[in-house]
């Protein structure tokens, strides 16, 4: 902490990140819920610029949040925390961000299966990235090699290029939303892998993490910071009512970032679906390390001594963030709104 204030950083360039605790700031609930000084103003920092270059997080995250004085750390990958509480780092995973792999794995209709990828290109948001990191998965229980068998092309971000690279034959098969895949099997695509099904005690493809340091010094304000965030989590996919809000938001976000991909405002905003959709644990936990795990295992990642996943998780006060705001009243309108939808969707 820095002048007594909350230092909370994305690990991410990604401008989507930002949007939930942007939305818990601009909507005071991280305010709201304790994170205020003795004289009224706000015990906490939003430092909005990425700790680490894209796929160095691994390795560079602890280091980054140290020379920065970042007490939690956004959207960390959470064989991250894994390999960094490994090698002694002061870090701890309190809390889910993005729960689920939501995105179905689509091929042109030539493609039947994944081992028809064999010799074909790939594509992926990113190198490193959980959409990267998800298809090496598939493609390794398919027995293919990921280094002679495949060809990666990077794509970006946007779901809609995802969509058109396997229309249009740059790629022979990219991740795509639910929706969007139904789309394409009508077209007499094939949906190769849907992982979502595949996951159901969910997938902690990101998660928020915080020093030992905190949690032992100022557990009240993680508590409250959990708080916040877990509203944010209900705000965001509180679809129609915050629709606007969140488009808006975002818009304003890309206006502002750095990277001159991540800048660009499309003319077609999210739509409700897109928003509702995000794997946001509406109770803000971090689940399925087990299968994460030993999925890793069967990548060959684990080539270190693997701490146990109690002695990596502190998860205690998200929990009980979680029961006081389920025991609020005045917010159960709310969360049973969206119940309904992360019951519809499965997460």
């Amino acid at each position: 902490m820095l002048h007594g204030k909350l230092r909370i950083a994305p690990t991410c360039y990604h401008v989507l990140h930002l949007v939930p605790i942007m939305s818990a700031h601009e909507m005071n609930l991280l305010y709201d819920e304790g994170l205020k000084a003795t004289d009224g103003s706000p015990a906490y920092e939003i430092l909005p610029d990425p700790m680490v270059p894209f796929g160095l997080e691994k390795l560079g995250i602890s280091q980054a949040m140290k020379e920065k004085s970042v007490d939690i750390a956004l959207d960390v990958q959470s064989r991250t925390v894994f390999f960094q509480r490994a090698r002694g780092a002061d870090l701890y995973i309190i809390a889910g961000w993005r729960n689920q792999h939501t995105n179905v794995w689509v091929a042109p209709p030539h493609i039947k299966s994944l081992a028809d990828l064999k010799g074909k290109r790939v594509g992926i948001s990113d190198f490193n990235s959980i959409r990267h990191w998800a298809i090496q998965i598939q493609l390794k229980k398919a027995g293919l090699d990921l280094e002679r068998d495949v060809e990666w092309v990077r794509i970006g971000v946007n779901s809609r290029l995802h969509m058109e690279a396997i229309r249009n034959g740059k790629v022979e098969c990219a991740p795509v939303p639910p929706w969007y895949a139904e789309d394409l099997k009508k077209e007499g695509c094939n949906a190769l892998v849907n992982p979502a099904e595949q996951y159901p005690d969910g997938r902690p493809e990101r998660i928020i993490a915080a020093t030992g340091r905190i949690l032992e010094e100022r557990p009240d304000l993680v508590k409250s910071f959990l708080k916040g965030l877990v509203r944010a989590y209900w705000f965001m996919r509180d679809m129609p009512k915050n629709h606007e809000y969140v488009n808006n938001l975002e818009k304003r976000l890309r206006l502002q970032t750095s990277d001159p991909e991540e800048r660009v405002v499309t003319n077609s905003s999210r739509t409700a679906r897109d928003l509702e959709a995000m794997p946001f644990p509406l109770d803000g936990k971090a689940t399925g390390f087990v299968d994460m795990l030993k999925e890793e295992e069967r990548l060959g990642e684990l080539n270190y001594e693997v701490p146990a996943i109690e002695d990596v998780c502190a998860q205690d006060l998200v929990d009980e963030a979680f029961k006081e705001l389920r025991d609020r009243k005045g917010l159960d309108a709310e969360y049973q709104r969206v119940r309904t939808i992360a019951q519809r969707w499965g997460y």
